[in-house]
């Protein structure tokens, strides 16, 4: 049943379908989500977010009744008929498992559990396809304590003889309990910021409507899109921090690592959540606020809470590996940009090194290209720790042509016309250098830290800088 799941995502918010309806080209999506898509779009012209085919006049939508019934008899299913994990055992066919047994890392249906030991040793589990992450790495036991020195969940031997003899401890349920009071914390300032979040968003919905200037209402509109992106992401996050406030396997709450650092999220919305005001004075694009994105974040970089500044660490981070996370030095922002013109501004330390730019969503995460600058699918502003500043693309350097007087600066994008402009926010703005380039792909603001001289003092902020 996964692979039915995966026809009943709508590819905006990458949820089930809600109110299906069907654009001209013959895609779908919930009736919500392109609605507010075809917003963004000002007056036109407009284009699909699937296939980016083009309509001159805003498409009709059509509601699509059968997927619709489709996507109510899915979500009304037993939960068990779909799950994706199997039975270890069963050898004719595909069927569901109901629990897994982490001693025996095996999962179970309801026929093989019945004959199952009921040994103290075997203990059992919601399905699960990683045991592996539930027993030690280094006694292959199972994880029973939390070490609160180390803030580690470990095994009797790791407790007895291991890295964390005499170490202060206590048991998973007790440590587990403790991170869900912390989580209902990070889960009401989450459900504040959304509320808040959604005032603006009626607030420049009102104002949109009295713009008669089409170029300023489509700023308005791209401000409100990025609103509701960052709504969406929130919403995303209230929904897996709930989740785990609800979780009773204690092991899945303590091994969850980056749920507690949504909670300290103030000042995220301050630039978005200004009313337009007109361009600046280089005549761009109001300052957009740039949230970046942890899961792309290596372990040897620092990430704020408020997703906002990024530095260099010297003590590795333990987030998780996974492809879309860079091995080193860098990170991405959360926003994808697909059309339309954005700025955002960047305050750098003063000391060690440091990229930032803009790359496409499927630049390399490891290997000799991942570094910004280095191949044809990033471009960036770079310092050396010798205030050494250059411009990259493709691995080509050009050299500043002058001494910076300022510690920032910011960075336009007009996504149509293949410009990304660097300025530097000095008195008055110098501009820097504009790359031209045909965009083939969507694109994320880039930052990077502690190239050459890894020292913890190097780092980025993104926020609107007035000037």
């Amino acid at each position: 049943m996964a692979s039915v799941r995966d026809e009943l995502i709508c590819c905006i918010c990458l949820e089930l379908y809600t109110d299906p309806v069907t654009v001209p080209c013959g895609h779908n999506f919930c009736r919500l989500c392109i609605e507010r898509f075809l917003d963004s779009q000002g007056f036109g012209p407009y284009n699909c977010p699937e296939c980016r085919a083009d309509f001159q006049q805003r498409p009709a939508l059509q509601r699509n009744i059968t997927l619709c019934n489709v996507v109510t008899h899915f979500r009304s299913s037993p939960r068990k008929e779909v799950s994706g994990v199997p039975c270890t055992y069963c050898i004719h066919g595909t069927v569901p498992a109901i629990q897994s047994c982490l001693h025996c890392q095996a999962s179970m249906c309801d026929d093989h559990l019945q004959v199952h030991s009921t040994e103290p040793e075997h203990i059992l589990t919601r399905p699960s396809t990683n045991l592996k992450n539930r027993q030690c790495p280094a006694h292959k036991e199972i994880l029973k304590y939390y070490c609160k020195e180390d803030a580690r969940c470990i095994c009797p031997s790791c407790r007895l003889d291991g890295e964390h003899q005499g170490h202060p401890v206590e048991s998973l349920d007790l440590a587990a309990g403790r991170k869900k009071e912390k989580l209902r914390e990070v889960l009401q300032n989450l459900n504040s910021e959304r509320e808040e979040n959604e005032k603006k968003i009626h607030k420049l919905g009102e104002q949109r409507r009295t713009i008669r200037d089409q170029q300023a209402a489509q700023l308005v509109s791209e401000m409100i899109r990025c609103l509701e992106m960052k709504t969406m992401v929130l919403t995303q996050r209230t929904d897996r921090v709930l989740e785990l406030c609800n979780e009773t396997d204690a092991l899945t709450v303590l091994l969850d690592q980056e749920s507690e650092l949504w909670g300290n999220t103030e000042g995220e919305n301050d630039a978005m959540g200004d009313l337009y005001q007109g361009p600046n004075p280089e005549g761009k694009d109001l300052a957009e606020d740039i949230l970046l994105d942890l899961s792309t974040a290596a372990n040897n970089v620092r990430v704020s809470p408020d997703l906002r500044t990024v530095s260099w660490a010297a003590a590795f981070q333990k987030r998780p590996e996974t492809p879309a996370r860079f091995r080193y030095n860098q990170v991405l922002g959360s926003q994808r940009f697909t059309s339309g013109q954005h700025c955002w501004d960047v305050e750098t330390s003063e000391s060690g090194d440091w990229r930032i730019g803009v790359a496409y969503g499927s630049v390399d995460r490891r290997g000799d290209q991942c570094y910004l600058g280095d191949s044809s699918k990033s471009w960036c502003l770079r310092k050396l720790h010798k205030n050494q500043y250059s411009v990259m693309h493709d691995g080509k350097v050009i050299t500043a042509p002058h001494q910076f007087l300022s510690h920032k600066f910011r960075i336009c994008l007009d996504y149509e016309a293949g410009n990304i402009s660097f300025y530097e926010l000095s008195d008055p703005i110098q501009q820097l250098h504009t790359f031209t380039a045909t965009f083939t792909e969507p694109l994320h603001a880039a930052f990077g830290v502690g190239y050459w001289l890894c020292s913890e003092e190097s780092w980025l902020r993104v926020g609107k800088i007035e000037t």
